[in-house]
């Protein structure tokens, strides 16, 4: 990241978060997954989403997928219900209507807004591209703070109404145990005490000379008026009241993976060459991917692989599902049967998780439908 996209903090609320510790129990119920391939029908057209699939959003009906291509600088519209392209709409790439020069994220606002978040550019659009308002994401809006050097925001960021926004701090020189609201009109900020970030600090892997850190991630999922926090690295997971600051970490057993990654990698190295040798010991190992959050059936979903050893296509693995009801109960977890994918970009929708999938360079859906018995 370069400088100019470093953080200015103007105003600063302290909140000091408490936390609690809980070991939830598995729940015992038959698991059972049924799975089908899905084809989006592009109508002769160069489908953009089919190759990468990285700034999307469903609309808040989940009928409509808006996919953002950074290469054309278009906006792709899915019609879900009936796996056909829709619309292929070019952005402005400068003047008063343009999008950042690099879109992280994309959020669907509904009635043909949407919310694209930049480095140095985010704000509300409408689906035909017209600029309608700043947000403010840009890290040159805010003031730095004395305790904390050289830090951005991360792109996972949740909405926790429409003037506040919650999400991590990024930094390229240390792990900061920290999470950040900023609120939007004021363009103030306060920060959140969360040490659980501090446990990244074992996985950390640094070059010395071009500057390069790995220290793994947080991820968000805002469910209710709460946020639970996870980590690719371990099985585990936190609750947080986003308006006291106060967490509740949660312990779970796993039956068919181990609960955490383990360390044993070189933490500094001096060359990209060795970076990436010490980051394929932690890669191989289990990696935990982001909670999904169902609101119709009131579950959560979680995948999490292995890579297979294969010199030719390191995109093998073993997945594994799992599902937990809305009190962070596992209600079950399995292997997936007959996929061996790395799961890339996917998304909750109709009770399934949706897996982006390219097929001859057409874009296509997996879907993981799953049963619950007694």
């Amino acid at each position: 990241m370069k400088k100019n996209y470093l953080i200015i903090l103007s105003f600063i609320v302290w909140a000091c978060g408490k936390s609690s510790d809980l070991e939830i129990k598995n729940q015992e119920a038959q698991l059972s997954i049924e799975q089908d391939t899905v084809l989006i029908d592009a109508k002769d057209e160069i489908l953009m989403a089919a190759v990468n699939m990285y700034v999307f959003d469903l609309s808040p009906d989940k009928k409509l997928l808006y996919s953002f291509d950074r290469k054309t600088n278009s906006l792709e519209i899915l019609d879900l219900v009936h796996y056909k392209l829709l619309e292929q709409r070019k952005f402005a790439p400068d003047g008063p209507d343009a999008v950042s020069s690099f879109p992280q994220r994309l959020i669907s606002l509904g009635n043909d807004e949407i919310m694209i978040m930049g480095f140095e550019k985010s704000g509300i659009y409408t689906t035909e591209g017209e600029f309608l308002k700043e947000i403010a994401l840009s890290p040159t809006m805010y003031k730095q703070p004395e305790e904390i050097k050289d830090f951005g925001f991360r792109n996972d960021i949740i909405f926790l109404n429409d003037s506040t926004v919650l999400t991590g701090i990024m930094s390229f020189q240390d792990i900061y145990p920290y999470l950040v609201k900023l609120h939007l009109n004021q363009k103030e900020l306060s920060l959140i005490k969360f040490e659980p970030i501090k446990e990244l600090e074992k996985f950390k892997i640094e070059v010395e000379s071009p500057k390069i850190i790995y220290t793994g991630n947080f991820n968000l999922v805002k469910f209710e008026d709460k946020i639970l926090i996870s980590s690719n690295f371990f099985n585990d997971a936190y609750i947080l009241n986003p308006e006291n600051g106060e967490y509740t970490h949660l312990t779970f057993t796993s039956e068919l993976t181990p609960n955490s990654k383990t360390t044993g990698h070189k933490p500094l190295v001096s060359t990209p060459d060795e970076f990436s040798e010490e980051m394929k010991k932690l890669s191989q190992q289990i990696e935990f991917g982001k909670w999904l959050w169902d609101e119709n059936e009131k579950l959560f979903y979680r995948l999490s692989y292995y890579k297979l050893p294969n010199e030719e296509n390191e995109e093998l693995a073993n997945v594994y599902f799992s599902v937990f009801d809305q009190e962070l109960n596992m209600l079950g977890e399995k292997r997936i049967p007959g996929y061996q994918k790395v799961p890339g970009t996917y998304f909750v929708k109709d009770g399934a998780i949706w897996i982006h999938e390219n097929i001859d360079d057409e874009l296509a859906f997996v879907r993981l439908k799953i049963s619950l018995s007694p």
